[in-house]
């Protein structure tokens, strides 16, 4: 009878330690939709992780918010050439303990990515463009 009474107040213990305590992680799920592969650098652990197409992958940190940049591989080249496409930033953690993100939300802007800054970053322009010599267009050891 005894036994019957403390597995009763454990496990009514237990309920309510679970019904006050709000655990918030900061998880991420991130879900490939696109047509090509993905890469995730997370900025925390410094992770380059690939995703393939309709691949998933769950990163992140309990006690940090998400700070990673997404890679797209350049199409139509024979190496694989990793251009950085987004850059996410977590403003908030989700409440059930992992948020999904999908490639086509970040893309689309849904719903979905309300708990994130996402910048577009630039595309990058070829490095012989930024050359001071040929943007100059008076240059006398070009001639």
């Amino acid at each position: 009878m005894i036994d019957r009474y403390k597995k009763n107040i454990f496990i009514s213990a237990l309920y309510i330690a679970t019904i006050v305590i709000n655990v918030q992680a900061c998880m991420t799920t991130f879900i490939n939709d696109s047509n090509s592969k993905v890469a995730i650098y997370n900025e925390h652990d410094k992770a380059f992780l690939i995703i393939p197409k309709s691949g998933k992958r769950r990163f992140g940190n309990h006690d940090k918010h998400a700070y990673f940049v997404v890679y797209a591989q350049q199409p139509k080249t024979k190496t694989e050439v990793w251009i950085p496409v987004y850059t996410c930033t977590q403003n908030e953690c989700g409440n059930n303990g992992n948020i999904v993100l999908k490639f086509s939300d970040i893309e689309d802007g849904t719903q979905a990515t309300s708990l994130f800054t996402i910048v577009k970053n630039k595309p990058h322009s070829s490095m012989v463009r930024e050359l001071p010599m040929i943007q100059r267009k008076n240059c006398s050891s070009c001639n």
